[in-house]
């Protein structure tokens, strides 16, 4: 916040108009019905009126809740990724139904598992580049076939196959295929295509798993004032990102800036095994948990510090958005993909109300605890 200094002196005492220097407007009304009013000075004291902002809202303190939540997130991704590696291994053993059902299960359990996560990724999540090794999206179904052929047993995936070709996406399509999800058991007999499946799979759970020794040195880190606030800075905007991801990419840019008519099935996350509403549940349901879960004792959440801090309104508005989101959500259908491709309108309720708590945090929650939020494809919307 930047402090406005007001220097009264005597010639401007003695003058009958009382005029104001436009350096000495409110940033915004919301600042000026907020703001109390300084003291009567006498000639030649300076009187100085800070912006107002909230005092109470320990920034290092909601980092460190923030934190222990997505401790047990990024364990639960290390033991799902741990079961898929297992699974899909057995698949290549012994081919059968059975298998592939057990195989499928695991991948859905990862993926609604890194979703959450996703929610905030931010330490080791985002230096490791986690969503790069093991969440490449959307992939490329003849990148994927081109990494079959390339596949050596037991070795490490190559370089060269490409991102698009790497991580749970491409393994939603060795498992599913495009709307051929009957015939993958078969078309696994192929030895290379099995063994390519099986190192996908080693390769998220190898992933995951240094992901979570990383994280839990990371969770022990101590904050000052200082670096708690810059953690807490980066934390929402990381936080305003993911809402722009729910609201654009994650669902064929029907949340974007510019409006979309009609959209494919292919242009969904998790389409191939119709998880699209399960991976917006995790991370709204993360999300929900960031904003409305106490800390550790029962410390309070960030709304209730919110709250406290003398912006109660901003904190209910969020509880409501946040209500909100997950009720227009619970009603969309379950294969959201094939019907909101069919008809966007089935999505436009929950975009809407990410759009709207996007909204929230970016303007009102970074105005009210003084942090920049930076430049995002959404900006001018």
């Amino acid at each position: 916040m930047k402090h406005l200094t007001l220097v009264l002196t005597t010639s401007l005492l003695a003058t009958a108009c009382a005029t104001r220097s436009p350096g000495n407007v409110p940033a915004s009304p919301t600042q000026a019905e907020q703001a109390s009013q300084p003291a009567a000075a006498t000639p030649q004291t300076p009187v100085t009126t800070t912006a107002p902002s909230v005092p109470n809202l320990d920034a290092a303190a909601t980092v460190v809740n923030w934190q222990a939540q997505q401790l047990p997130r990024i364990q639960a991704l290390a033991d799902s990724s741990a079961k898929l590696r297992d699974s899909v291994a057995s698949l290549c053993q012994r081919l059968s139904a059975d298998q592939l059902d057990q195989a499928r299960s695991a991948w859905k359990s990862s993926y609604a598992a890194w979703r959450a996560v996703e929610a905030l990724p931010m330490g080791p999540t985002l230096t490791r580049r986690t969503a790069w090794q093991i969440d490449v999206w959307p992939s490329r179904s003849f990148k994927v076939e081109e990494a079959v052929r390339l596949v050596e047993k037991d070795a490490p995936i190559a370089d060269s196959v490409g991102a698009a070709a790497q991580g749970l996406p491409a393994l939603e399509f060795l498992l599913w295929g495009d709307d051929r999800a009957k015939a993958q058991l078969g078309r696994l007999h192929f030895r290379q295509r099995c063994q390519y499946s099986a190192a996908l799979a080693r390769d998220v759970a190898t992933e995951s798993a240094g992901l979570l020794a990383d994280w839990q040195s990371f969770s022990r880190q101590q904050y000052d004032t200082e670096t708690g606030r810059q953690a807490f800075e980066e934390a929402v905007n990381l936080i305003a990102g993911t809402m722009q991801n729910l609201r654009d990419k994650k669902v064929a840019r029907l949340g974007g800036s510019k409006a979309v008519k009609q959209v494919a099935r292919q242009e969904f996350d998790a389409w191939r095994s119709r998880q699209t509403k399960a991976g917006l549940a995790a991370t709204v349901g993360a999300l929900e948990s960031l904003f409305l879960a106490p800390g550790e004792n029962n410390s309070p959440s960030f709304v209730d510090r919110l709250a406290a801090a003398g912006k109660p309104l901003l904190a209910q508005h969020l509880r409501d958005e946040i209500r909100t989101a997950r009720e227009a959500l619970a009603k969309m259908p379950d294969d959201v993909a094939q019907a909101a491709s069919r008809n966007p309108a089935v999505a436009k309720p929950f975009v809407d109300s990410i759009k709207r708590l996007q909204g929230l945090v970016e303007l009102q929650v970074a105005d009210a605890v003084g942090i920049t939020i930076g430049f995002k494809d959404s900006d001018g919307d």
